[in-house]
């Protein structure tokens, strides 16, 4: 629900209201070198910031209009407000994902360049940029999934799938080596 997303957004005003970056686990690893040490925030981590974090206000638009109205507002802000209130997955996930890119960690850098996209300043939201933001996350996902199904299908066709229709059933799909086929019975359908 919009209520939701706006719950996580009225909690990140800026980029240090998303993570004490400078004291993650990470930051106080062995071997880091320099001053820059790697600032890596697990999703995990984002979800119990965000759910201790307190709500620092609602979102509006360029115009200075809250975000979903004057009515909306004064209908959900007490309760989206209030300390302790549980934000859903869903809503932190919709949220990560506009800087992620479907990864498990994010980086100062990738969030700080998702928040200028849709966080125009400490109150300013912009709805339409966070839409996309969050249909392109969401894309790196599906793409990804989609991939790794395609290489599943390869894989199995080549190794398993192909060489059983050669052999058994005099029938060439065409993936790989494996198995041989009548020469005279074999049908070859991608050849």
């Amino acid at each position: 629900s919009n209520s939701v997303i706006i719950a996580v957004i009225g909690r990140i005003p800026d980029l240090e209201s998303v993570a004490d970056w400078r004291n993650l686990p990470s930051t106080k690893r062995m071997g880091t070198v320099g001053t820059t040490p790697p600032m890596w925030l697990p999703r995990a981590a984002f979800k119990v910031n965000m759910r201790k974090a307190p709500f620092k206000g609602w979102p509006v638009d360029q115009n200075g209009v809250p975000i979903g109205g004057e009515d909306f507002k004064r209908e959900q802000e007490k309760r989206i407000s209030q300390k302790g209130y549980m934000i859903s997955d869903a809503a932190l996930d919709a949220v990560w994902d506009t800087w992620s890119g479907g990864s498990g960690i994010s980086t100062p850098d990738k969030v700080a360049g998702a928040l200028r996209s849709y966080r125009k300043s400490s109150t300013e939201f912009d709805v339409n940029s966070f839409a996309v933001s969050v249909v392109l996350g969401k894309s790196v996902v599906v793409l990804a999934a989609i991939t790794f199904i395609f290489i599943q299908v390869i894989a199995l066709g080549t190794l398993f799938i192909a060489p059983t229709l050669r052999i058994f059933f005099d029938i060439d799909i065409g993936f790989g080596d494996v198995g041989t086929c009548d020469p005279e019975t074999c049908v070859r359908l991608f050849n």
